[in-house]
């Protein structure tokens, strides 16, 4: 593009640019993606720079992190982080330290900004202080666009697929939850007009509200695009073109961008149950209700998902329920404790009688008293089929379910619930653009699809970031130190951008524009 014609794009254009090309957008960075880590990396974009500040409440309680972060006074930690060996040098010691408890799963990364923005949380009740000063820098701010298909910001918090009960617990701590600019302890006290509880389990209607109130609330509302579907973003001369289509007009637009970031999780879709359970499924208004009501639910799933429908259903309605038993492989509600957990616990109980009465190690009888035997009787209203299959399924709700011994039983069902998970899809990147980020299959996205990838760099292909529950860490704590590291890079190639151009860009659009050609930032628009 000749030098000649550049000009810098300003506000006072925008009306005769949208005569052009109504359905365009410019921009340096697109976050694909609504949920926590989005809005998180945002925020950063917007000009809040993080720092680690030892003053305000003391410094940090591991003595080793403290004396390497204070090499770097005063310093951004989006600067500090600006590659893995740096990664490496802060979190090294980890492993090996005797005053905090630092997670051996989770990014080094992630563990790093849980622990500054959370000290001890996992130990220490009301002792959680941030060690995280936020500065507000104008100059650090990146124009960039948010798009997500949640219907608010949130992301998967915001959506309920299975039809769940909002008021059920959610598996993490409230504080674990918090976002800066506005804590969940804030929203909390502005919802119930009270102070938050220590060591509470937020419902997810409470956490799905904090997070749609955000963007508002700290002021970057205008980044975000929800209820938006990327169709296919693909790579050009100069960085990606976005095709994009709002979801209730079906308008659709184009935006091309220099950096493109991942952040859709690996919660964005439910898995489908098989062809086999149609006709449960069919049931509408040309349909007359053939499936008597009082029937028991069927629900399918091993997981958390499944217990939550349990749990949402009356204490009266009975529910068979089908899952996988392994326990080389156990389910994760074997992971959670009577006391913390005491419904995903019963559940588990549950699931573990059935299947020695399945197997006859143990006949099902009366019960010993257990913290989730008030949830309902559970001799009475469930009954748990092991490593079974439904085999025929009836329109009048009549199923023959396999048994792991060959047995056949036959059970009249009144609906399904099928929980067999959630996975995520990067099938909005075009193939060659799939292939460079290394991902052949685009159907279905798991915590271990991109995890090798961003264990060596979170830029897994130039321009491209993965952050949050996409890079293998589903918590929304262990999700947001990727969004440090990626926002750091982000900030540093647009300075430097602004630098080689002659005036500088007009942060509304980020790009430089040659009208006449037009090709915008040197994007070509096909």
């Amino acid at each position: 593009m000749p030098t000649a014609n550049r000009r810098r794009y300003t506000s006072s254009d925008t009306t005769n640019y949208h005569r052009e090309l109504a359905n365009f957008r410019a921009t340096d960075t697109v976050v694909v993606g609504n949920g926590p880590a989005a809005l998180f990396l945002s925020y950063i974009l917007h000009g809040n720079v993080p720092r680690y500040d030892p003053v305000t409440h003391g410094s940090h309680l591991d003595p080793v992190l403290h004396g390497k972060l204070s090499k770097f006074p005063g310093q951004s930690l989006c600067d500090i982080l600006d590659s893995q060996k740096a990664i490496e040098y802060l979190t090294e010691h980890f492993h090996a330290s005797s005053q905090m408890s630092y997670s051996d799963q989770a990014l080094p990364v992630h563990t790093l900004l849980d622990t500054l923005m959370r000290p001890n949380a996992d130990t220490e009740i009301g002792e959680s202080k941030s060690r995280l000063r936020w500065d507000k820098n104008p100059a650090k701010r990146v124009d960039h666009i948010v798009l997500g298909s949640a219907a608010e910001a949130g992301g998967q918090w915001t959506e309920n697929p299975v039809s769940a009960n909002w008021d059920i617990g959610t598996l993490s701590y409230a504080e674990m939850f918090t976002l800066p600019g506005y804590s969940f302890p804030e929203h909390y006290k502005r919802l119930h007009d009270e102070q938050l509880p220590d060591l509470i389990r937020p419902t997810r209607r409470d956490v799905a509200s904090y997070y749609a109130c955000y963007p508002k609330e700290v002021g970057i509302s205008a980044a975000m695009y929800s209820n938006t579907i990327v169709q296919k973003i693909s790579r050009n001369s100069q960085g990606f073109t976005v095709r994009v289509q709002r979801r209730k007009s079906g308008e659709p637009f184009v935006i091309v961008c220099r950096h493109l970031v991942l952040a859709t999780g690996i919660f964005t879709y439910t898995i489908p149950p098989p062809p086999i359970f149609l006709p449960l499924l069919q049931n509408g208004p040309q349909q007359p209700q053939i499936r008597p009501a009082t029937a028991p639910i069927l629900v399918v799933g091993s997981g958390f998902t499944a217990a939550d429908v349990i749990l949402s259903q009356s204490s009266h309605r009975k529910i068979i329920h089908i899952y996988k038993w392994n326990p080389s492989r156990p389910s994760p509600l074997k992971g959670c404790h009577p006391q913390a957990y005491p419904e995903y616990a019963e559940i588990y109980r549950q699931m573990k009688l059935a299947t020695l009465a399945r197997t006859g190690s143990r006949q099902k009888g009366p019960q010993s008293d257990h913290p989730g035997d008030s949830l309902r009787d559970w001799n009475d209203t469930y009954e748990g089929f092991p490593n079974s299959q439904v085999i025929t399924v009836c329109p009048d709700g009549r199923i023959e379910i396999l048994t792991a011994n060959d047995g056949v039983i036959e059970r009249t069902v009144s609906e399904l619930k099928y929980c067999a998970g959630r996975k995520g899809s990067l099938g909005y990147l075009s193939a060659d653009l799939r292939k460079e980020v290394g991902v052949v299959d685009a159907a279905w996205v798991s915590a271990d699809t991109m995890r090798r990838r961003v264990e060596s760099d979170l830029e897994v292909t130039p321009g491209v970031f993965v952050v949050g529950s996409l890079t293998g860490d589903s918590l929304v704590r262990y999700g947001l130190g990727s969004c440090v590291y990626s926002a750091g890079k982000i900030i540093r190639q647009f300075e430097k951008d602004r630098l080689v151009i002659d005036g500088e860009i007009d942060r509304g659009v980020g790009m430089v524009v040659d009208k006449n050609n037009k090709v915008w930032g040197g994007c070509t628009i096909s």
